[in-house]
């Protein structure tokens, strides 16, 4: 009995000493952290490049190496993407050696908002250059983005394909050009898409917040010659995405109800 009374508060410092280890190495998130990052900025993109020294001048000058992803993989322009100068154009680039012909396909372009609030925020839009084996071009697109939103923030953005339908095509390069740069992306955005997450007010997790725009109302954010931007050959989910897309303001109708009483009248 006299041991176990010398021994109880021994026992109970070393379990205090266990819980304040773990403490120490179970690392919570912080709660409510803010960042403070400055979000990217449209005119430096655009300052860098000016002043960027163009590495190639013609289509034939251009490196191609990787293969067209056979699913949309992320690609990042910015200050560091090499810069090319052709017919006038000052331009980042990617550039993708083509799958051997079999029948058309689509290629699939997602560009994401610069950053999370979308009053800050611009994107890259695309210009799609399609090359024969003499890299010379065969067709060339500014391409028009639709806006997507998903449950998932991974699957929200611009939205936009080009088909592949000309057994010639084998190069494409992602450019962008003075008339993209010049145009804007309508982006309609709901109030609380990805922020209705359901967990209880009293936990101590209710303040994180996905991360994906959570601005409210419609916007028309500018482009630019940098960003984030996927693409890869079309999947089922991506299709969606594409083919479901608001490519502008939808206009003022009197709703769907009047449609319906319409046609049943007319039965």
């Amino acid at each position: 009995m006299t041991v176990s009374r010398f021994l109880r508060p021994a026992f109970f410092t070393a379990i205090v000493a266990l819980m304040a280890g773990c403490a120490h190495a179970v690392k919570l998130p912080l709660v409510g952290a803010l960042d403070n990052t400055p979000p990217p900025s449209r005119d430096a993109a655009l300052q860098d490049l000016k002043d960027a020294t163009p590495c190639c001048h013609a289509w034939a000058d251009l490196p191609y190496h990787d293969a067209l992803p056979d699913e949309p993989r992320a690609f990042m322009l910015d200050k560091f993407s090499p810069v090319a100068e052709i017919d006038g154009e000052r331009t980042h680039f990617l550039t993708f050696v083509l799958p051997k012909y079999k029948k058309p396909y689509r290629v699939v372009f997602q560009a994401q908002p610069s950053a999370r609030h979308l009053g800050n925020s611009f994107l890259f839009a695309p210009t799609v250059t399609l090359l024969n084996a003499d890299y010379q071009p065969l067709s060339s697109t500014d391409l028009s983005l639709c806006v997507y939103i998903n449950w998932r923030p991974s699957m929200s953005g611009g939205f936009g394909a080009v088909e592949i339908d000309n057994p010639s095509a084998q190069y494409l390069v992602v450019t962008t050009s003075k008339k993209q740069l010049k145009a804007t992306t309508y982006w309609a955005q709901s109030p609380t898409s990805f922020s209705n997450i359901n967990v209880p007010s009293a936990s101590a997790f209710a303040s994180i917040k996905p991360n994906a725009p959570v601005s409210s109302g419609s916007f028309n954010l500018p482009h630019a010659p940098e960003g984030a931007l996927y693409l890869g050959k079309m999947t089922p989910a991506y299709a969606s995405a594409v083919d479901n897309g608001l490519c502008g303001k939808p206009g003022k109708g009197a709703g769907l109800l009047p449609e319906l009483r319409h046609a049943l009248q007319n039965r």
